[in-house]
């Protein structure tokens, strides 16, 4: 169709563009009529994408242009299947909560995108942080403004008015927490008594050895163990793992390998479920290594993520510098290695040391100074370099 041509489906009225399926198509797909404002380019655009959508739409499917529809077309993007799953997962999450937002007794998910405006979104983020918490809210307006402006782009929305943008979010509280050496090992020990689940003290172990997240130490597998390289699931960094460099999870790490040699149903992965035989639901461990954590009587604020932190931390303290700290951590950019390093007295300490060194360095006496302005056969003072055009100021 040309451009220049009115779609099928648009409707002029009172000084503004409807998109109006018949009745009997809008019943049959359960689909509703949509506003698309007054501008004539944008809307014709709009209707056209709105009818290519319709020609695909199974019966009772998400009706074109909602709040639901939009999410959907997003994760059918490269832009989201190239994102890490974990991501994908907590995208998809968010959405869901974005969604069975009420206004006006009806879900947001079966609003217009294109009439969410930025009154609107403060609207919404302010009734998710009511319910769900600052840190609910703060995530979800980051992926709609991201969504919008995505949408924006392939014109399924205003592009010049993303609500979501500038809202001024307000940042979320630093995470500090640090687990000491004493209660990361009362926690593994506790995992080995009687009635407990060892599999969590050695997820534990290696987390707090290698530094790893969680979700990657769950799906190790004995071949990327052996093999000495395994890749991360976030970054697709490949990392080294040298398990002789800390002894006791060796020691730990082979006690398991020759418990499963022994059972009658060997896994390929390294953490497996005692319930189940099988390598642990990330959902299900993070339940039960709380209740892990709590009777070993360890504080509820540190979480199984803070093991990473603190083996980062703790490398730092002891002088590894940003090479060393991304070996264990798997970040692209090493320097990000340095954001899971948490501030202590020990960094003070080395740094106040360091600054008192220099301090007390002797000053140089000033016969002994390099006779850096003794002029040379040509005039130009020693330790510099002539201009190749001469004086530049005489040009």
């Amino acid at each position: 169709m040309a451009s220049d041509e009115k779609p099928i489906n648009a409707k002029f009225r009172k000084g503004r563009w409807f998109w109006e399926p018949s009745a009997k198509i809008r019943l049959q797909k359960g689909i509703k009529g949509r506003a698309l404002g007054a501008d004539q380019v944008q809307a014709w655009a709009m209707a056209r994408k709105l009818n290519q959508e319709l020609l695909t739409l199974a019966d009772g499917g998400k009706s074109p242009g909602t709040v639901a529809w939009l999410f959907e077309q997003f994760f059918a993007t490269e832009k989201f299947t190239g994102l890490a799953k974990s991501t994908q997962t907590d995208y998809r999450w968010l959405a869901k909560r974005i969604n069975k937002v009420l206004m006006a007794n009806r879900l947001l998910a079966d609003f217009n995108a294109m009439a969410i405006k930025a009154r609107h979104a403060d609207v919404i983020i302010d009734q998710i942080k009511a319910e769900s918490g600052h840190s609910t809210s703060h995530y979800c307006a980051r992926f709609a403004r991201r969504v919008w402006k995505w949408a924006g782009r392939k014109e399924f929305v205003n592009r010049a008015d993303n609500p979501f943008s500038g809202m001024e979010l307000k940042g979320l509280p630093e995470r500090d927490q640090l687990w000491t050496p004493e209660q990361v090992a009362t926690l593994i020990a506790k995992a080995y008594e009687p009635g407990q689940k060892p599999s969590i003290g050695l997820a534990s172990h290696i987390a707090y050895s290698f530094a790893h997240r969680m979700g990657d130490v769950l799906t190790l597998t004995w071949t990327a163990l052996d093999s000495g390289i395994r890749k991360t699931s976030k970054t697709g960094v490949k990392l080294p793992m040298v398990p002789s460099a800390y002894p006791d999870l060796e020691t730990a790490i082979a006690a398991e390998r020759q418990r499963q040699k022994d059972s009658s149903t060997p896994s390929t992965h390294v953490i497996v479920c005692e319930m189940t035989g099988r390598p642990w639901h990330p959902d299900v461990f993070s339940h039960h290594f709380r209740q892990l954590a709590n009777a070993a009587e360890i504080p509820s604020e540190l979480q199984a993520r803070d093991l990473r932190a603190t083996a980062m931390t703790e490398m730092n303290d002891g002088g590894g510098d940003i090479i060393d700290m991304s070996t264990h951590s798997g970040h692209k950019d090493p320097r990000m290695a340095l954001r899971y390093a948490r501030r202590t007295p020990e960094q003070f300490q080395r740094a106040a040391a360091k600054r008192q060194a220099n301090k007390a360095k002797p000053a140089v006496a000033e016969d002994t100074a390099p006779q850096n302005e003794a002029k040379t056969a040509s005039g130009t003072p020693s330790g510099t370099r002539e201009h190749p055009l001469g004086n530049p100021k005489k040009l």
